[in-house]
């Protein structure tokens, strides 16, 4: 009688352990994420500086690629020579100085200067009374009193010397010498040799007591109130390209900063032996002239064919031999994140985007756009 009691209560404890076992084999089961199911707490999401995010729409374009040289256009250089030669008396300026228009970059003197003034007030004095004696022989002739060849002779002298008056006055204008201003008692022995341009002194070619002669090029300003792009394109390109496409573009010692600009013309000639085509384009952003000088050589791209695509950022989707996944946010309970590991179809990438084919069956979920690639196996 014992021995069956002592079975029956034995055959209760192992019944009582079974089921403690398979109850709690069943709540391990329950908690136990599913196969494709990742769970984050928000410690770790936090530390690892995760990042939540949508699919969104973005540009994806073809890329031509150029090379060319930061400019400006020709009415924004100046080289600065003279029409009459002269010794250098007087230059105070710098490669990198700024000048204003109509400032003094220079004196000339030259002898001949005072000889052009002087030859200016000899024909000016001379011109009064030519002019009085033409009007006298004119109106005697049509009186018949005085003879023809006296009026013409008159006529013949003071439109002479009107003449001389008037060239001379344009060659003194030349000289920045102001001949309505010249008398007797105010002759210059120098000139001022002024800027035609405002802008930035990029060449001092004189200096002081040197003749400069009128071929030689005194002085370089430009003006880079209006920096643009100056590139060139390969023929087999020229078709894809069109005003007012954009252009990414960057310094070649600067790998990660990228300036924007904008297709202004298209050249219609092609240039041999490179077989290559220029493309003008515009700063989109012309406050930024200020960190670039003429002449500095840049490496660019024109974005040609551009449409809108859903994206993601190319570091949510992560490809493995089986396939490209991303981590799509299930909920967040207990301070913990649960992902759902999803199959997506790709298309493009450029600039850090991925074009998602697929991207209807997401809507608007949130995805984990940074930390996936540690993840996903």
């Amino acid at each position: 009688m014992k021995a069956l009691k002592m079975i029956s209560i034995v055959t209760v404890l192992l019944a009582l352990f079974a089921a403690c076992t398979t109850t709690e084999n069943q709540q391990e089961a329950e908690n136990a994420p599913a196969e494709n199911q990742i769970i984050i707490t928000a410690e770790q999401f936090t530390s690892s500086n995760m990042e939540l995010g949508k699919i969104t729409l973005q540009y994806f374009s073809e890329r031509i690629r150029a090379t060319g040289m930061i400019d400006v256009p020709p009415q924004y250089k100046a080289d600065v020579s003279v029409y009459y030669g002269g010794t250098v008396k007087d230059v105070r300026l710098l490669a990198g100085q700024s000048v204003k228009k109509g400032a003094t970059l220079f004196t000339l003197e030259n002898p001949d200067y005072v000889q052009m003034q002087q030859d200016y007030l000899t024909a000016k004095s001379r011109l009064n009374y030519l002019r009085a004696e033409y009007e006298r022989q004119k109106k005697l002739f049509a009186e018949n009193v005085a003879s023809q060849k006296k009026y013409l002779k008159a006529e013949s002298d003071y439109f002479t010397v009107l003449s001389d008056f008037k060239a001379l006055g344009q060659k003194l204008r030349l000289l920045n010498i102001d001949p309505e201003n010249l008398d007797y008692n105010r002759v210059a022995t120098f000139t001022e040799i002024k800027a035609p341009i405002g802008g930035y002194v990029t060449q001092v070619n004189i200096t002081r007591g040197q003749f400069l002669s009128p071929n030689e090029v005194a002085v370089s300003i430009v003006n880079t109130e209006h920096l643009h792009l100056e590139l060139k394109v390969f023929e087999k390109d020229i078709t894809k390209i069109k005003k007012g496409q954009s252009i990414r573009f960057r310094l070649p010692d600067n790998d990660t900063d990228y300036y924007e600009g904008l297709v202004f013309l298209v050249g219609q000639a092609v240039y041999s032996p490179e077989r290559t085509i220029n493309i003008h384009g515009h700063l989109k952003n012309e406050a930024l002239s200020s960190q670039f000088i003429p002449g500095m050589y840049i490496e660019a791209e024109i974005l040609v064919n551009e449409e809108q695509y859903p994206a993601l950022p190319t570091d949510a989707v992560v490809n493995v031999e089986s396939g490209n996944y991303i981590l799509v946010k299930k909920s967040f309970t207990n301070n913990q994140y649960i992902f759902v590991q999803e199959a997506v179809k790709i298309g493009k990438s450029n600039d850090g985007y991925t074009q998602i084919l697929n991207a209807d069956r997401f809507g608007d979920a949130e995805i984990l756009i940074k930390g996936a690639f540690n993840l996903i196996h």
